[in-house]
């Protein structure tokens, strides 16, 4: 399917895919074992990036007309350094659903999530929303949630500030030294898995598709939020 936002939207996720390429190494996922039709699954990491995941659904003759991309970024858990979340959810002429966070691994405030706040507080197409409780446990105050994003200006803002945020995040985390305290945030990430896993909106989405129960759980638990032991 192809129309002006969707190509626009595509345009996005090759250029974030460029980013990745530059700044990290490709990987192949032993635990990626399923693939789904439509789909597109990548990962990278480098000494600082123990995972970054970017998904990419396709919307299929048949299938609802939705196209969505997921990026999740997990620093190295020895950093001092947020994990990078967006979601974006389109159909033909809209952004129906998004959401951009870098997510905190403590309890102490953190510059690059404060300048993330800074770069987005004055976006006119950002909503307030009542967050779930299991968002309230991972998110920083400034996530970026929004809705009914148009093609045309505002979609235009959307993936400036989203490439530019990228693009800031990996150029800052490649300074790993600075960013350690002595601390391991490996509970943190787990935690982010844990309440991510929460979502009923994930799981709903995931079983509207008609796929094998199993290697939905499979994905879910090992390939998108995958638990780690310490």
């Amino acid at each position: 399917m192809d129309t002006p936002l969707l190509n626009r939207l595509r345009e996005l996720s090759a250029d974030i895919i460029k980013l990745f390429d530059n700044h990290l190494e490709s990987f192949d996922n032993e635990k990626h074992v399923n693939e789904f039709e439509g789909w597109t699954d990548l990962f990278w990491r480098s000494d600082s990036i123990r995972k970054a995941h970017l998904k990419i659904i396709e919307p299929l003759p048949g299938k609802p007309k939705l196209w969505l991309i997921h990026i999740n970024v997990f620093p190295d858990a020895s950093l001092h350094y947020p994990i990078l979340g967006l979601d974006v959810v389109a159909g033909p002429n809209k952004i129906s659903g998004s959401f951009f966070d870098f997510s905190p691994v403590s309890h102490d405030t953190h510059p690059i999530v404060t300048t993330f706040g800074l770069a987005t507080r004055d976006l006119v197409w950002k909503k307030e929303r009542e967050l779930p409780d299991w968002a309230k446990e991972i998110f920083s105050p400034h996530m970026v949630a929004a809705g009914n994003i148009r093609e045309g200006e505002e979609t235009e803002q959307f993936c400036e500030h989203a490439l530019k945020l990228i693009s800031y995040y990996l150029s800052e985390v490649q300074h790993g030294a600075l960013w350690k305290n002595g601390v391991d945030h490996l509970d943190w990430h787990n935690n982010y898995c844990v309440n991510q896993k929460k979502n009923k909106q994930l799981w709903n989405s995931l079983r509207a598709m008609n796929l094998d129960e199993g290697k939905i759980e499979q994905y879910v638990n090992d390939v998108l939020f995958e638990e780690i032991d310490p």
